[in-house]
């Protein structure tokens, strides 16, 4: 659901492959804001996903943010990447 909600969409499922979906361009106005709550958000469902044992998906999720932020640097600071990239891997 999340997911969806960022305008992304599962590719695949084994191995998990998540990239922009059919309604990113329009979604993306949800989230992709400089200082935007669902950039913390983001940090806890990535770190819930390691939590709970599904590295695989917790990567697949941090690969798609890492295309977006490539893409969408302006709308998306450093830090709030480095944070993904560290809740992706489990460190605090």
């Amino acid at each position: 659901m999340m997911v969806d909600f960022y305008g992304l969409r599962i590719a695949a499922e084994n191995p998990p492959r998540i990239e922009r979906g059919h309604a990113f361009e329009e979604r993306r106005e949800n989230w992709l804001q400089p200082m935007n709550h669902n950039h913390l958000r983001i940090t806890r469902i990535l770190r819930s996903i390691h939590l709970l044992g599904l590295e695989d998906w917790a990567r697949a999720f941090f690969e798609a943010l890492q295309d977006v932020f490539e893409k969408e640097s302006s709308r998306i600071s450093q830090t709030t990447f480095e944070f993904w990239n560290r809740a992706e891997k489990g460190v605090r």
